[in-house]
């Protein structure tokens, strides 16, 4: 039944990752994020900054065109695995099943990405005492603070936090 509901769930985040870029809807909000405990996995969406990946802007304008990230999208998502982590105190969780999708800025016909949402999960050992970091942040100031709402359903959970450049990581409950 649980195994359904986890299918289910990985669809719907398909099929939203597959909706058309022209529409404008983003998957989650600009620098907005969730983490919900499910069984022994945590599932992430975050939105992220474009201007925070570093080595993704050929022309170096400061902004990352839809071009760019295309090409870069490994590079992406090697910096995503490598500053969007989960830890404790003797491992390092990195993200499974990772899932970038382009965000395109409100102009129109914008070929510029302004935000990229990311989708996995993570599969600590315990989760007593883990911590989520961030360690990509954009040199714009007004992009630097991270919301994110943590929940674990079974024990009726719910954390809300922010992270910053000075503050990189928070123990999750």
């Amino acid at each position: 039944m649980r195994l359904l509901k986890l299918i289910k769930s990985i669809g719907l985040i398909s099929l939203l990752f597959s909706t058309s870029q022209n529409a404008h809807a983003h998957l989650m909000v600009a620098q907005h994020g969730t983490l919900n405990i499910v069984n022994n996995h945590v599932f992430i969406v975050l939105s992220i900054p474009a201007s925070s990946i570093k080595g993704a802007d050929d022309n170096t304008d400061g902004l990352m065109s839809l071009a760019e990230f295309t090409k870069y999208r490994k590079h992406i998502s090697k910096q995503v695995k490598q500053h969007v982590y989960m830890s404790d105190q003797q491992y390092r969780f990195n993200i499974d099943g990772l899932l970038l999708k382009p965000e395109l800025a409100h102009s129109v016909n914008s070929k510029i990405v302004d935000q990229i949402t990311i989708t996995g999960r993570y599969t600590p050992t315990v989760l007593e005492e883990i911590k989520f970091n961030i360690n990509l942040f954009s040199h714009d100031e007004t992009k630097q603070t991270y919301k994110i709402t943590a929940s674990n359903k079974q024990q009726q959970l719910v954390h809300q936090f922010e992270l910053k450049p000075l503050s990189p990581y928070i123990k999750l409950f």
